[in-house]
């Protein structure tokens, strides 16, 4: 049976959080260890042989505090941006979110309608309170037609393994709708049918590290470029923990996700809209800068998923 926990906060109550420098936060981020068990050709007949539809699991759960020993997450102090990014305009991305769980870490989310929000599951899985942010692309000020809010409210999903990390996806429901402007509006799920996308060129936002070894608060939202890559591919870098459920993107110059950014958002523009593709999951234990692909969970593989948890959310 799933227990829904919404709490209830106004803005004016929100107001001194507002003016904090955040310093005290810690973004998350799964580094995972490099492990080419079979060579590249290998590695290739063992993709070629998956199916182009993952296994769904429309069960759902609401994660427990007990839950927490499953998380696999290297914690650093700070908030940081994407390496090698650039800055992104206010209202570029207006359906990135930043989330805060239990006002001590922070991770990135999308909006996919007025009242949920897309993130990592290891992420939420041990929190209980998480604020969430709409309408901003600074962490430094209170921007004009902005939103945050707290809920309660995290589903993760239950096919979620904190070691291997697959069906690391999570939605957070809003307390209340939330109204849409020049700032805040869903990003679009991509088709079913959209499956292989190797080649895509992709973009991903949040407020990571700008470099492995910095430090300190990124004030704006940045963004990279990035290029998708195949399974096969990726799995030369990780092995197992790539599968199925997974998309990967290569990320040639340093340009990557990085420490903060779990959760964030990988957008594909077709026909001008933007696609959510993409949930960032995890990246190489050796580094943001070093050229590994990174990993993210792929959203055609929960489109029934989400409507089922929306659904029953309501």
């Amino acid at each position: 049976m799933m227990k829904i926990f919404v709490a209830l906060v106004s803005v004016a109550t929100l107001g001194l959080l507002a003016e904090s420098s955040l310093q005290h936060l810690e973004p998350l981020k799964v580094g995972m260890p490099v492990y080419p068990k079979y060579t590249a050709q290998e590695w290739k007949n063992i993709y070629a042989a998956q199916k182009p539809s993952p296994v769904q699991y429309p069960v759902f759960s609401v994660p427990q505090p007990e839950d927490a020993g499953k998380v696999h997450v290297r914690l650093n102090k700070g908030h940081q941006r994407i390496t090698g990014g650039n800055a992104a305009e206010r209202g570029q991305f207006p359906w990135q979110a930043l989330v805060i769980i239990d006002d001590t870490y922070i991770c990135g989310g999308s909006l996919i309608d007025n009242r949920t929000v897309v993130t990592a599951a290891h992420c939420v899985v041990a929190g209980s309170t998480y604020e969430v942010r709409l309408g901003t692309t600074r962490l430094d000020i209170i921007e004009s037609d902005s939103v945050r809010t707290i809920s309660r409210t995290a589903i993760v999903h239950s096919g979620y393994d904190g070691t291997t990390l697959v069906n690391d996806i999570a939605v957070i429901r809003l307390p209340t709708a939330v109204d849409t402007n020049a700032y805040i509006n869903p990003v679009k799920l991509p088709p079913a049918f959209l499956w292989d996308i190797t080649g895509e060129h992709v973009l991903v936002s949040g407020w990571g590290k700008l470099s492995d070894s910095a430090s300190g608060v990124s004030a704006n939202l940045h963004f990279v470029n990035n290029t998708v890559i195949t399974n096969d591919v990726c799995a030369v870098t990780y092995g197992a923990s790539v599968t199925a459920t997974n998309i990967c993107t290569s990320t040639e110059g340093g340009l990557s996700t990085c420490d903060g950014d779990s959760g964030d958002p990988l957008v594909l523009e077709i026909d001008g809209v933007y696609n959510l593709v993409g949930v960032a999951s995890f990246g190489a234990s050796s580094g943001c800068e070093v050229g590994l692909p990174a990993a993210f969970s792929r959203v055609t593989s929960y489109l029934s998923w989400l409507s089922s948890v929306r659904s029953a959310t309501a």
